[in-house]
């Protein structure tokens, strides 16, 4: 099963794989950055190879690449690239990992800067409170500190040992030390995905029978290696090659059949420009034209997605195959061959036939010209294109949107960061930025922007930034009715994302193996790439006999409408099989289906479709409330959880009252609390209703 060897396959050292990169790369098909290593540094980075050990005696030869939240990347002789836990290799070559990475140039920020520049933050937000003449909230509790910033930073609850931990940790330091420690754990990929999963409105299902399971890979692989969003946003916009072949592809082909509405996104996700309205006419609202749009449209009219004449291929060959032996899921496979980034010589966008203005007339060819607001100076450097092939218009296009000078791509990502941290932009919606003066703290927003560009686009460490800040760690506000007015004397309280409160309930559930366990589907897509003039089926044969003899499902785990057979679907995970619970794989949200089925909790609880960007929903609702008080999770908790198991360890109803507290609460109960909790068990409660009452309460819901 597999591309891996079955030495790969059986060595619990490798749970997590990178597809096999090309000799000759792609554009945006990126690997980790190769930093120069002194010679005195013991490092396989220069050059050399290196034997690695796994804890239980596996080993593997290769090169290593990076150490980046709590997984080591390394590359074998076929240039291939393998991940896995810090942990689970051998003490020496846990030493030795992190040798290499200190030699790296490109170390985080010392603590001292994170600290300072979060103080200055506190000091623009402490003199707009001021100024206003209200109160900065109290400092947060170490109990609510915890689990604010667990699912703030991971995603899920911490378990019972980890707030045990944390709580009775005397050192003064404890919170920034915590602070580092989530970001450099693999949680923190999982969460950052959920994220920019709903950002990028990321799917398996690109519809037509393919599958987009290699750009899900790749966009994990960036968030494990720590790639700068900037070098990620540019990787996507340039990217070329078919949708089963370069994962960095998937981003455009998301709409390949329909390209203007993807400019549209794109603009809308990576510049917080609200341009939508504009695809059809002048915006009523806002100064840009439709030919401000097609203008920037035009960057992208020379490139093509999705070819027509594969797709019909693939679709007369699945007629003719239909009801052979080797199925017709067997042809659909090759349906992402039809999606495929290319560029031609010529740009082929004209206005519209019905366009109404009279600055150009309908039908004319769209010359691509980059639009600017009010307050873009003339001189700025991120302006200064030159003359280039329609081929190279996208190349262009992506160096002015990730520029360091463009007047929105800092401000927009440092934005949306800000939100997913304090529950609140500070420029709200942050899909409309174009004037940053109606911020609610327009100095802080131009704060918060110069600390992205000084962290070069390192999401992780400007998170790091926020976390450190006196802000983040006060006590929470309620959701103010006008975010222009609120000052940031604290976080919002917000109810958990639908991935954060499954996740927690899969921490309940597994503790933090699931934070192990990576769905990994791109690399068997990979086999269905065939050169266009190959689609026939002799081709499809000879690729199911190879699929067969290696073990490899033909399914992919998609099934209709991205549905499928969980169970099959366990096939494809790395570092371990995951359990199943009511027919429920306890996998983290970011490895599971993308997204989730309509009946599962993740969509019940307002995981979004995909279909828009952050289109997500925490609001409430009774089919909610049913799936937490009798509902499928009601078994996953109570029977036979790592949270039950633990407290059936106190020694006494006290212990495991306050065992059940810190699992599901992350802090002790009151003494009344544990006084009632005691009273009901004299009565007859069992620690399996006390674990429902506490599930369903709005405490275990809500970030506060």
């Amino acid at each position: 099963m597999k591309s891996l060897s079955l030495f790969l396959i059986a060595a619990t050292l490798l749970p997590y794989a990178v597809s096999a990169a090309p000799a000759e790369k792609k554009r945006g098909r990126r690997a980790a950055a190769e930093a120069p290593i002194p010679p005195d540094q013991p490092s396989a980075a220069s050059g050399s190879w290196h034997v690695w050990t796994a804890s239980g005696g596996e080993k593997l030869e290769a090169k290593y690449k990076a150490l980046e939240n709590g997984i080591v990347t390394v590359e074998k002789k076929d240039l291939s690239k393998v991940r896995f836990p810090l942990a689970r290799l051998s003490a020496a070559d846990q030493q030795f990992a992190q040798a290499c990475k200190s030699s790296e140039p490109r170390a985080p920020m010392a603590q001292e800067i994170i600290h300072k520049a979060a103080a200055q933050l506190d000091a623009t937000i402490n003199s707009s409170l001021q100024s206003a003449k209200v109160a900065a909230n109290a400092p947060s509790s170490d109990a609510l500190f915890i689990r604010r910033l667990y699912l703030d930073c991971i995603g899920r609850i911490p378990t019972e040992q980890e707030a045990r931990d944390f709580l009775s940790d005397p050192s003064s330091s404890k919170r920034a030390t915590l602070i580092n420690k989530l970001l450099n754990s693999p949680g923190y990929t999982m969460h950052m995905y959920n994220w920019l999963a709903d950002m990028l409105r990321v799917k398996d299902d690109y519809g037509k029978g393919a599958r987009g399971f290699l750009y899900e890979d790749w966009l994990k692989d960036q968030i494990a290696m720590n790639l700068p969003w900037n070098v990620m946003v540019r990787d996507m916009l340039t990217a070329d090659g078919k949708l089963n072949e370069n994962g960095a592809a998937g981003f455009l082909l998301r709409d390949a059949q329909m390209p203007l509405d993807g400019v549209s996104n794109m603009l809308t996700t990576f510049l917080g420009a609200n341009v939508s309205c504009a695809q059809c006419h002048d915006h009523p609202f806002a100064d840009w034209t439709q030919h401000d749009f097609y203008s920037m449209a035009a960057f992208f009219g020379a490139s093509d997605g999705f070819h027509e004449d594969v797709f019909r291929k693939t679709r007369q060959l699945a007629k003719s195959m239909n009801g052979q032996a080797v199925g017709k899921g067997a042809v659909a496979m090759l349906t992402s061959n039809a999606y495929n980034l290319v560029d031609l010589p010529k740009n082929h966008l004209k206005f519209p036939v019905d366009y109404k203005y009279k600055d150009v007339k309908p039908g004319d060819p769209a010359v691509p010209a980059l639009i600017r607001w009010g307050d873009t100076a003339k001189s700025n450097p991120a302006y200064s294109l030159e003359e280039c092939k329609p081929s190279q218009l996208r190349n262009q296009f992506a160096a002015w949107m990730v520029h360091p000078e463009n007047p929105r791509f800092a401000t927009s990502i440092a934005n949306r960061v800000w939100k997913k941290v304090f529950g609140l932009a500070v420029q709200e919606p942050v899909s409309d930025i174009d004037n940053p003066a109606e911020a609610s703290n327009p100095l802080l927003l131009a704060q918060i922007t110069t600390y992205m560009k000084q962290a070069k686009f390192d999401l992780r460490e400007f998170q790091r930034i926020l976390f450190n800040t006196a802000a983040y760690q006060r006590q929470a506000c309620q959701m103010p009715e006008d975010p222009k007015l609120y000052r940031f004397q604290g976080p919002v309280i917000r109810r958990m994302s639908a991935e954060q409160a499954w996740d927690s309930i899969v921490a309940l559930s597994s503790g933090d193996e699931a934070d192990q366990l990576l769905l990994r589907r791109g690399d068997d897509l990979q086999r269905t790439v065939v050169p266009d003039n190959q689609i026939n089926a002799a081709t499809v044969t000879k690729l199911v006999a190879e699929m067969r003899t290696n073990g490899v499902p033909m399914q992919g785990g998609g099934g209709k409408k991205g549905g499928g057979n969980p169970r099959a679907m366990t096939a494809f995970y790395e570092g371990g099989k995951p359990l199943m619970r009511s027919g429920l794989i306890l996998a983290r949200a970011s490895e599971l289906q993308q997204p989730a089925p309509e009946n599962h909790f993740l969509r019940l609880f307002g995981q979004s479709d995909r279909l828009v960007s952050d289109t997500n929903t925490t609001d409430g609702s009774v089919p909610q409330m049913l799936q937490l008080m009798n509902g499928p999770v009601q078994a996953i908790i109570t029977s036979g959880s790592a949270a039950m198991v633990s407290a059936a360890k106190g020694k006494t109803p006290t212990e495991q009252i306050a065992a059940l507290y810190l699992s599901f609460l992350s802090r002790p109960p009151s003494a009344e609390e544990s006084n009632k909790a005691l009273a009901a068990i004299k009565e007859g409660l069992g620690t399996p209703d006390l674990a429902w009452v506490l599930l369903n309460s709005r405490e275990f819901l809500f970030i506060p």
